[in-house]
């Protein structure tokens, strides 16, 4: 099928929904896949996640790695059929107002909208860690440097998310393909200086002391599935993607799958390549510069940290574009305040004001947020909750007969024990993640930090939909439904 066919297709489709084509389709699997894996960021989650995995579950801690992949993939499946069903703009907003009704769209886009808003300063951090490493002695690794370098970024990334979405995936599409190649390239060194048997993989150095092993690697698995969630903003750019009923089904479950297997097999190699393990778990901050440096020299090192550099940039990239995605889709349905404004589309087809509006919420985390491994629980927490209310209203859209139309990716009798599955799945690893625990969820005040931020966010959420939008609620239009009103924005 030809490009315009299959966007005229697309766009058919999409006024089944009531709403009328304004963005762009610029977007292909490719490019798609390649955002859904900046999101996750491999390399940002290598350099920010890994010496902290060690330190809590030894060497190990790799095979939560797989344990993580398998179920999230089964989160995968059911998102690519929600993405075939629904390819609107904002994911899985949609699929939640489509499924559950207005009110559950709104919690489950605020609770994203949150999350995702948090990535920002871990990119920043990132960054931090990297020019420090390239400019040891001019560039300080401190929280005040990471908080200029974290404004400094998303000042940058959102001048290049107003240019147009096809300057944007190209970029992005150079970036993670250069992080990919170096992530493998690095791994395949790395085996090339290899100081501990492969039994070390089965090794946890101690790490749970008099009790048992579980206790540890629940704090990893809390820790390593924030490498493996966000692949579903493949489905964010819908109507922004070519072939938008199979193209982001498609990316979604490669995207998961890519990640995992890059991160897994840097890791391992990483693991197999540390001269020092017993020092390696007393310093976990540096296990990566270190191992580096020991094995490939220091212009190897910073080669790794270069290419570093360029891959977190592309994570900011398309974190940034997820945010707006997601506010432009609900402001669409008029559910954030100045809703008429941010769905504007400048001439060049952005809409720039939700463009400048999403990097000033951006930086509002960097104000408060102080402990690393707290705000990675908290996007962990934050973004399964979305996760938890799409697949509990799946399920009772499912025991009421869903779906009645057809989809080109579908799961037939396999879509209501997925959904069962990916329920408890999510249900375990949110408590997991939300554990009062001083490694992931401290009390910084009365209560553990997680709890307080999820009160804080349900609280102001339940005031501006009793307040504000349960009075316009409408029933969302179904594909094929008669009667529509044609969106041409908020309303």
């Amino acid at each position: 099928m030809s490009d315009t066919r299959a966007a005229q297709d697309d766009d058919v489709y999409l006024r089944q929904f009531g709403i009328e084509p304004k963005l762009k389709r610029a977007i292909g699997f490719v490019s798609s896949s390649l955002f859904a894996i900046a999101f996750q960021g491999p390399t940002t989650g290598a350099l920010l996640i890994t010496g902290a995995t060690l330190a809590f579950g030894g060497p190990a801690f790799i095979w939560a790695i797989p344990l993580i992949f398998v179920f999230q993939f089964l989160v995968a499946l059911v998102w690519a059929e929600l993405s075939s069903h629904y390819p609107l703009e904002g994911g899985i907003y949609q699929w939640a107002k489509y499924l559950g009704g207005e009110g559950i769209g709104w919690a489950t886009g605020l609770f994203y909208l949150v999350a995702i808003l948090l990535v920002m300063p871990a990119v920043g951090l990132v960054i931090n860690i990297v020019l420090a490493g390239l400019f040891p002695g001019q560039i300080q690794f401190n929280a005040t440097t990471e908080i200029v370098i974290s404004f400094l970024t998303i000042i940058a990334t959102a001048v290049i998310m107003s240019t147009s979405v096809r300057v944007v995936a190209l970029i992005n599409n150079v970036g993670v393909t250069l992080e990919l190649i170096v992530l493998g390239g690095a791994a395949l060194l790395l085996l090339g200086h290899v100081h501990q048997p492969l039994s070390v993989l089965f090794t946890t150095g101690g790490v749970e002391g008099k009790d048992a092993y579980i206790v540890p690697f629940l704090i990893v698995v809390a820790l390593v599935i924030t490498q493996f969630v966000g692949f579903e903003t493949a489905g964010t750019f819908a109507e922004e993607t070519k072939n938008s009923r199979t193209s982001p089904a498609r990316a979604i479950m490669t995207a998961l799958a890519g990640a995992c297997l890059f991160v897994f097999v840097f890791d391992f190699a990483l693991i197999l390549s540390i001269p020092d393990l017993a020092k390696a778990l007393k310093d976990p901050e540096a296990v990566i510069p270190a191992t580096l440096t020991a094995n490939l020299g220091d212009f190897g090192a910073k080669a790794f940290l270069v290419a570093a550099f360029v891959a977190v940039s592309s994570t900011s990239i398309a974190t940034l574009a997820a945010i707006v995605r997601m506010m432009y889709g609900m402001a669409r349905d008029n559910q954030l305040p100045g809703s008429r404004y941010l769905t504007r589309l400048a001439g060049n087809g952005e809409p720039v004001t939700c463009i400048i509006a999403a990097a000033l919420l951006s930086m509002v985390p960097l104000l408060f947020v102080q402990q690393i491994p707290v705000l990675i629980a908290a996007i962990t927490f934050m973004i399964l909750i979305p996760y938890f209310l799409v697949l509990a209203a799946l399920i009772r859209k499912r025991l009421g007969g869903w779906p009645t139309e057809d989809a080109p990716f579908k799961l037939g009798a396999w879509g209501m024990p997925l959904a069962v599955i990916g329920l408890i799945w999510v249900g375990f690893v949110a408590v997991d993640a939300a554990w009062p625990r001083a490694a992931t969820n401290p009390n910084l005040g009365s209560f553990p930090i997680l709890e307080e931020a999820f009160v804080v966010t349900a609280v102001l959420g339940a005031l501006w939909w009793f307040l504000v939008l349960r009075r316009r609620a409408t029933q969302p239009v179904e594909p094929g439904a008669s009667g529509a009103e044609v969106k041409q924005g908020a309303h």
